[in-house]
């Protein structure tokens, strides 16, 4: 009867939340926003690629030349540098949907979203949903002095009728500095007059 009451008690009580390997992947990218004076520099990493090249002779060849690259993060996958106004980060989740399938998309879309919030550690951030472009997406935002973090789900680089959950991050707005008070040279102070003698 007591082991009963026990096992009772023991499902009744929620079970806290385990952080999962993409809880890593998203601590590194939270660390690599408030990289200074460029976000995700810590992220940056170096490989010899084989590219193609024209030689002297104009004819295309094959070279290892190096290439920036993210550094692996746990739980995502495809991650890359999106070159705009400043460095963003994208990042995709490995679950891959139908186009067609609408309740599969928000379904994966939600998952996705709850997860990475359950990951972010900055409680400046507040979750809203979004309409980019023509599908739905979910952002976490506080203001330009805060990192940005957008969720939609993307069509495949290969497959055209697959979606599969990207998440794209912008570093914190990178504000000018306060300008610098300059120093004015002091002020000689005037003698006060002499009183007159009568």
């Amino acid at each position: 009867m007591f082991s009963l009451l026990m096992m009772a008690a023991i499902a009744e009580t929620p079970t806290p939340y385990k952080p999962t390997n993409l809880c890593d992947g998203i601590a590194k990218i939270e660390q690599a926003t408030l990289d200074r004076p460029l976000a995700f520099k810590s992220l940056v990493a170096t490989e010899s690629r084989p590219t193609r090249v024209r030689n002297a002779q104009g004819v295309l060849t094959v070279e290892n030349r190096p290439v920036t690259v993210v550094k692996p993060l746990e739980g995502l996958v495809d991650c890359r540098f999106v070159y705009n106004a400043s460095i963003s980060l994208a990042c995709y989740a490995a679950p891959v949907v139908d186009e067609t399938d609408e309740a599969a998309l928000a379904k994966a879309l939600g998952d996705f979203s709850d997860e990475v919030a359950k990951c972010l550690k900055n409680q400046k951030l507040t979750r809203r949903n979004d309409d980019f472009g023509a599908s739905p997406s979910i952002a976490f935002a506080g203001g330009a002095k805060e990192p940005f973090y957008q969720i939609s789900m993307v069509v495949l680089p290969d497959v055209s009728d697959k979606r599969r959950p990207e998440l794209l991050v912008l570093g914190p707005a990178e504000l000018p500095p306060a300008p610098a008070a300059k120093a004015r040279p002091a002020v000689p102070k005037k003698a006060a007059p002499k009183a007159k003698r009568r």
